[in-house]
């Protein structure tokens, strides 16, 4: 495995990790007064960064570790 796939790989599983699992404890309030960010709810935003890191990571392989030789 190249060294960019197993970066992209490393990023990927952590950004699996962090998105639905613990991450999405620590941001969140309490569910009487939940967080808001920018008038956004922090869950929210918390879920659409790591799709956005997931996205990321499967675009970058696509454009430079899965090309064929």
């Amino acid at each position: 495995m190249s060294k960019t796939g197993f970066i992209l790989t490393a990023v990927f599983l952590f950004a699996l990790f962090m998105g639905p699992g613990p991450g999405a404890m620590l941001i969140d309030g309490d569910p009487r007064d939940p967080a808001v960010w920018f008038g956004i709810p922090a869950l929210y935003l918390w879920a659409l960064l790591w799709f956005v890191v997931l996205s990321g990571c499967v675009v970058t392989a696509a454009l430079t570790v899965w090309k064929k030789p």
